[in-house]
């Protein structure tokens, strides 16, 4: 069956088990000219849909208030590419409306619209630990096949801005497919002084005309390439995207200025909080130990976001937040505020744009720009930035996701600031594993493992989620796998779980009956392996895009291993040492007795490698998997 009847069988199928669909056809001369020239699959490949045309019109009132049109044609190249028949329109329910104006498959010249009874909504983020109005508005597409053009029309509008009267957005410029034909028109007022700046891509040309009071600012780009990631461990999304960014605001200042109003007074606290805070902060001194103090109250609440409308930006009140015994991080942030308010403790709201967002965009003035919300406590040595959001978290360390993030301190006119970074050294994992050998090969010992700063944030958020009479099941198979000889754990003890101000500590004593097993005409044990093994690039030899390394971290193993008497040892494995761009990497064997003692430190730098860097990678990832030293293997001799 040829190619062309083949599609057009299973069209012709697909409308007969579909729901009742009425065909008309297409009369629009432009459009007919359009679709005249659709490409296919051979003119883009790898591609499985292109984006005829594009088009965005977006009019934003003296207000701020807009109205978005976005009008895309989509043409099918292959059948992977059918998915995208299944529509998708993201949007905020609580402050937007959108109407579907047109919703069709074009093909063989003829438009088959959308059913409108087949229209469902969800959540955007169901079972998520908050709760928003970002809604999913799908809808499948009737008879769609390869070669066939899907066309909709939307239109979205958002009466009321964030800040009054001003207006600023990242207009996204690529799309997951590539894009034939983008045009872009923004109409507003001519009073309003609207910037437009690209960010990924060349500047496309602007044309820019006033009519009836209004500026309209239209650009045109022809053949943009699709937004695709492939490879791993990237720099966040908008920061690799093409976009438009567009604002009326010219500094800082109108976002400060509008979340201090925002806030003002929110932070007001019952005389039952003020007595607790009172009470929790009696006999410290400092602003440090009052900080500590109450940071450990708020930091215990559980973490759920309400953020409908207004309340993605408004904290609520403590009073609020007690009597739920929940918030988010602006809740939170603004419980711990009043806390330290009433024991004499000033501090100010910061506006976070965490990694995973990318970079800020410092001449996007705009509150959009920012998704989390935490304190700048003032002290005789400066500010002091907290997060009390994650209970992980101890008042003194940022979590990953934050330290070295850009942000807005809401004082005054505003101040940009960039938060501080931890250290490799305070972000640390120390492992001594004792092991006394025994005649018949078995062996005994005990392992002591200690985090401390983001290392150990990072465990405690996963224990978290063990029931308390689960740790061992949990922890016993990762560290009997680690200590090898198919060692099992006799005792398991947690330390320091829920008191993220200690070091977290586990200590494991173990039997392993296998330690010693024969190798050829002798025995041979590997050395306990806890080194963060990553198989990340190891098989890759190119890269087109930089890589991350998101914190800054070291470790240091020292692993004692005692031989009984009448064995002896024949072979010891190779140590390495390495020094590059991505971190740091050395280990020694020394040899006293009967003793072996090995020790292996590293430490990996935190950053945004360009792809060039990935050879060091590669080579530090394989000193970090022990490639080439056979696993640490010791070889030994019954005499």
């Amino acid at each position: 069956m040829g190619t062309a009847l083949r599609w057009s069988w299973l069209f012709a199928l697909s409308l007969l088990f579909a729901p009742l669909v009425v065909a008309a056809p297409i009369d629009d001369p432009a459009l007919k000219a359009l679709l005249d020239t659709a490409p296919s699959a051979k003119d883009y490949p790898g591609a499985h849909a292109v984006c005829l045309l594009r088009e965005m019109e977006i009019t934003i009132d003296a207000n701020g208030g807009t109205v978005v049109r976005d009008r895309k044609l989509v043409t099918l190249l292959t059948p992977q590419g059918l998915s995208l028949a299944q529509w998708s329109i993201p949007y905020d329910k609580s402050c937007e409306t959108v109407e579907v104006r047109k919703a069709r498959t074009l093909v063989q010249g003829q438009a088959y619209p959308l059913n409108p009874t087949q229209v469902v909504e969800s959540a955007v983020y169901p079972g998520m630990a908050w709760y928003d109005a970002l809604t999913l508005r799908r809808f499948p597409l009737p008879g769609a096949m390869v070669g066939a053009t899907l066309e909709v029309e939307t239109l979205f509008k958002r009466p009321t801005p964030r800040i009054p009267g001003e207006f600023s957005a990242r207009l996204p410029l690529q799309m997951s497919y590539p894009v034939r034909e983008l045009r872009y028109t923004l109409r507003a007022p001519a009073a309003m002084p609207l910037t437009v700046r690209f960010a990924g891509i060349p500047d496309p040309a602007l044309e820019t005309t006033d009519e009836g009071g209004q500026r309209i600012t239209r650009w045109r780009m022809t053949d943009v390439p699709a937004f695709k990631v492939t490879e791993a461990q990237t720099p966040p999304a908008a920061d690799l995207m093409a976009s438009a960014r567009v604002c009326s605001m010219t500094s800082w200042a109108p976002v400060a200025q509008w979340y201090a109003k925002l806030t003002e007074g929110r932070d007001a606290l019952t005389p039952e909080l003020s007595r607790l805070a009172k009470a929790k902060t009696k006999g410290c001194k400092t602003p440090e130990a009052k900080l500590a103090a109450l940071h450990k109250v708020v930091r215990e609440l559980p973490y759920i976001g309400i953020e409908f409308g207004t309340l993605s930006d408004l904290p609520h009140t403590p009073k609020e937040v007690a009597e739920r015994q929940y918030g988010d991080c602006k809740d939170k942030a603004t419980l711990l505020r009043g806390l330290l308010k009433v024991v004499g403790v000033s501090s100010d709201y910061v506006l976070v744009r965490t990694n995973d967002r990318g970079a800020l965009d410092r001449a996007c003035y705009s509150p959009a720009e920012f998704n989390h919300v935490i304190l700048a406590v003032r002290t005789p040595d400066g500010d002091h930035f907290v997060d009390a959001t994650p209970a992980e978290c101890p008042a003194d360390l940022l979590p990953s996701g934050v330290e070295g993030a850009e942000a807005l301190i809401i004082r005054g006119n505003g101040e940009l600031v960039t938060l501080p970074v931890s250290s490799a050294a305070a972000n640390r994992t120390e492992v001594t594993v004792t092991t006394t050998v025994k005649a018949d090969g078995s062996a005994g010992g005990q392992a002591v493992l200690r985090f401390t700063g983001l290392t150990a944030m990072l465990q405690r958020s996963a224990l978290a989620q063990v029931e308390d009479d689960r740790y061992r099941e949990a922890l016993e198979p990762v560290l009997a796998a680690r200590l090898g000889g198919e060692a099992t754990i006799t005792a398991l003890k947690v330390e320091h779980l829920r008191e993220p101000e200690q070091p977290l500590a586990i200590t494991a004593d173990f039997f392993a009956p296998k330690f010693l097993q024969p190798a050829g005409d002798g025995l041979s044990t590997s050395l306990p392996l806890f080194m963060y093994q990553t198989n990340r690039y190891r098989s890759v030899t190119a890269r087109l895009l930089p890589f991350t390394q998101g914190m800054a971290s070291s470790f240091r193993m020292q692993a004692r291993v005692t031989f009984p008497d009448g064995i002896t040892i024949t072979h010891l494995p190779d140590v390495a040492t390495y020094a590059g761009p991505v971190g740091a990497y050395g280990d020694t064997l020394t040899r006293a007795g009967q003793t072996l003692t090995y020790t292996c430190e590293y430490a990996t730098i935190r950053g945004t490698f360009p792809p060039e860097t990935l050879e060091e990678y590669r080579k530090f990832a394989a000193l970090l998997a022990l490639e080439g030293r056979n696993g640490l293997q010791v070889f030994v001799k019954r005499e």
